[in-house]
C-alpha cells in the first residue's frame, strides 16, 4: 500500500484504532482528499460507498475519474507485472485453450495477459483471443498491435462486439465496472463454457464501493459479498471447478478496519 508505512496501514485499516478515529469530525474525509488528490499516491483506497455513483461523487474536484483516459493507458506502457495469482491463470489457459478457441478477455487492457502468456506459450492453430475495454484503452492496444508487438488479438468496445466465446477471462478487472456481477454473461453473444476471473475482491459482510488512487486518475473499486458473487454463476449453470488466492493483494480501507479483506480471490467456473 504505497504512502503509508506498515505501522500506519495497520492502525488504520486493521485495528479498533482506525475506527475510533473515524468518529473523529472531519478526518476521514481530510484523508481522502489528500491521498486521492495526489497522483504519487497510487493503489491508496479511500470511503466506503454503497453504490457506484456515490463513490463517482465522492471523487475530488479537478481529478480525472475512472480508466475511460489516456492517463490511465499510459499506465500500462510500464513492465508487464510478474504476480504469483497469474501462474494459476496461465495453468488453466494451456489446459483450456483449443484449436479454434475463442476467448474473450474482459478488461484486458493493451493485451497484458496475452503478452504474459505468449511469454509462456504457444496458442494451439485458429485461438482468437480478443480483449474487451473502454474505448482509451482499446486506442492503445490498437495502436500497440498496428506497431507489430502483437499477433493474433483483436479489441473490441462492447462484449456484444465481441462476438461469440468459449472462454471468458478477466484477469482483475470486474470490480472497476459499475455493472459486472451481476448481469455479465447477458451481454456475450454465447454463453462461455469456461470463465477464468483473477483478482476478486471479495467480502463476507456486505458489498460496497471504495475510491482507488491509480496515480492519473481515481476510480470507483467495488467489493463483492462472496455468497452473492458465487450464487450469481451457480444460477447460470456454473460450478467451481478452481478457486486459488491471490494473497499479493488487498483492500486495505483506511478508518474501516471491518471491511478491509486481506486478500482476494481466482476462480475457475465451468459448465457442462
Amino acid at each position: 500500500m504505497a504512502g503509508l508505512n506498515t505501522l500506519a496501514r495497520v492502525a488504520l485499516c486493521r485495528s479498533p484504532v482506525g475506527e475510533a478515529l473515524r468518529r473523529v469530525p472531519g478526518l476521514e474525509r481530510a484523508y481522502a482528499r489528500r491521498m486521492l488528490n495526489s497522483e504519487r499516491k497510487p493503489g491508496l483506497f479511500a470511503g466506503c460507498y454503497a453504490t457506484y455513483g456515490e463513490a463517482m461523487a465522492a471523487i475530488p474536484p479537478g481529478r480525472v475519474a475512472g480508466w475511460d483516459n489516456t492517463g490511465c493507458a499510459d499506465i500500462f506502457n510500464g513492465p508487464l507485472p510478474n504476480q504469483p495469482s497469474a501462474h494459476a491463470v496461465f495453468f488453466w489457459l494451456s489446459r483450456l485453450l483449443e484449436a479454434g478457441a475463442r476467448l474473450v478477455d474482459y478488461g484486458g487492457g493493451p493485451g497484458v495477459t496475452y503478452r504474459l502468456y505468449a511469454q509462456r506459450a504457444t496458442s494451439p492453430v485458429g485461438v482468437t483471443w480478443t480483449v474487451v475495454d473502454l474505448p482509451a484503452i482499446v486506442a492503445r492496444g490498437r495502436e500497440v498491435a498496428a506497431a507489430g508487438t502483437l499477433e493474433g488479438i483483436a479489441f473490441a468496445e462492447t462484449l456484444a462486439e465481441a462476438g461469440p466465446c468459449d472462454i471468458l477471462l478477466s484477469a482483475g478487472a470486474l470490480q472497476y465496472m459499475e455493472h459486472s456481477i451481476p448481469g455479465l454473461l447477458a451481454s456475450l453473444a454465447t454463453k462461455p463454457r469456461h470463465i477464468i476471473l483473477n483478482k476478486v475482491p471479495l467480502t463476507s459482510g456486505a458489498a460496497y464501493w471504495s475510491l482507488q488512487n491509480q496515480g492519473p486518475a481515481v476510480c470507483p473499486y467495488r467489493i463483492y459479498n462472496a455468497a452473492d458473487f458465487l450464487a450469481y454463476f451457480e444460477a447460470e449453470g456454473y460450478t467451481v471447478a478452481d478457486r486459488w488466492r491471490v494473497a499479493e493483494l488487498t483492500c486495505d480501507i483506511p478508518f474501516h478496519p471491518r471491511r478491509s479483506i486481506d486478500e482476494q480471490c481466482g476462480f475457475l467456473f465451468s459448465r457442462p
